[in-house]
């Protein structure tokens, strides 16, 4: 497409054009922006500003511009005759008007080639996504099948989970009250127990010999205190294995005597005789045993149970600050002083 040579603008095949004649110039122009009029001089004859100088120049003696521009005015000025218009010029425009419509043409042709290679790869991304879409349809028709099926278990779910929901109430409820009835039945065990070893009592410390004899060293023991006891007073008795295998102390002797009574008569006098000798309180020398002079402890015989929270009131009268832990009849009583009552344990402080 031309440029105009005045404002540099493209000269469209809509708008009125004018080249110079002068064979050397191909510069096109608007006519409207060198103002031609083909009622003054024809196109064949009309010379563009830049070439009529040169024109001026080579036809005159005198370089005078007044010259150049009578000369100039009088070629727009003279119209030509019919005889004197070249034959050759209007076939040269026709031919420069044919080449620049058939440039505008293969532009057009070309964009068009374009447009539909474009055209083209559109149609085949858009079969793509029909494709796709297809599949996408198919695959939402199979997910909204799913989800119908989930549904519906979903809400089946919801009503066994009920069901279950009551189930798991009425267990609890039951396992609440098998829990109770395990803790009377417990309770009621531990006490058996311990009322099993009503007679019993417990001797600790005592140093063990391969060659001992349980039955003196009970009498013996018996003897130190001041208590009479006799031998149909004697159901049994025996050593029990530790619990800790690794503990170097002796294992504890068992006595059961007749009666309850005779066995809280024998602590009783054990009672009375360590608070007589309370520098020299029941201890191995007691027995004749030269080995050492070992703290030998007498008590009633407890239950695991008992025991597991006689020891514990031990700790915790340390921490709370009490003062006072005994034993009575297989029960476990703390004081914090002389004046504050005495408290039963029935679990661990």
């Amino acid at each position: 497409m031309a440029l105009c040579g005045v404002c540099n603008n493209n000269i469209s095949v809509s708008q009125k054009r004018i080249k110079c004649s002068n064979t050397g110039c191909n510069i096109h122009y608007h006519a409207d922006c060198v103002k031609y009029n083909e009622n003054v001089i024809h196109r064949s004859k009309w010379v563009c500003p830049v070439c009529l100088p040169k024109r001026s120049k080579a036809t005159s003696n005198t370089n005078t511009p007044s010259q150049s521009k009578v000369q100039y005015d009088q070629e727009f000025e003279t119209p030509p005759s019919a005889s004197s218009l070249s034959l050759e010029s209007i076939v040269n425009e026709i031919r420069s008007f044919r080449k620049e419509i058939n440039l505008k043409v293969d532009e057009q042709q070309s964009s068009l080639n374009k447009f539909n290679i474009c055209l083209e790869k559109m149609q085949e991304e858009v079969k793509g996504i029909i494709n796709k879409f297809s599949a996408l349809q198919n695959d939402f028709d199979e997910v909204t099948e799913s989800l119908k099926f989930l549904s519906h278990s979903h809400d089946n779910q919801i009503n066994i989970n009920e069901d279950y929901k009551n189930r798991i109430i009425e267990l609890e409820k039951e396992n609440m009250n098998l829990r109770t009835n395990i803790t009377g039945l417990e309770f009621k065990m531990s006490l058996m127990e311990q009322q099993s070893r009503d007679c019993n009592l417990e001797i600790q410390c005592v140093p063990e010999h391969k060659s001992e004899n349980l039955s003196s060293i009970v009498h013996q023991l018996a003897s130190v205190v001041s208590f009479d006891l006799h031998d149909n007073d004697i159901v049994n008795f025996h050593r029990v294995a530790k619990r800790n295998t690794e503990s170097k102390r002796p294992r504890s002797i068992i006595v059961k005597l007749s009666t309850p009574r005779k066995r809280d008569n024998f602590l009783a006098a054990v009672k009375v005789f360590n608070k007589k000798n309370p520098q020299s309180k029941l201890n191995s020398s007691h027995l004749g045993i030269a080995s050492g002079k070992e703290q030998i402890y007498i008590m009633e015989h407890l239950s695991p149970d008992n025991k597991r929270l006689h020891a514990a009131a031990r700790l915790a009268i340390k921490e709370k600050k009490y003062e006072y832990v005994w034993v009575r009849s297989g029960r476990i009583f703390v004081r914090r002083n002389d004046t504050s009552p005495a408290v039963f344990c029935l679990k661990q402080l």
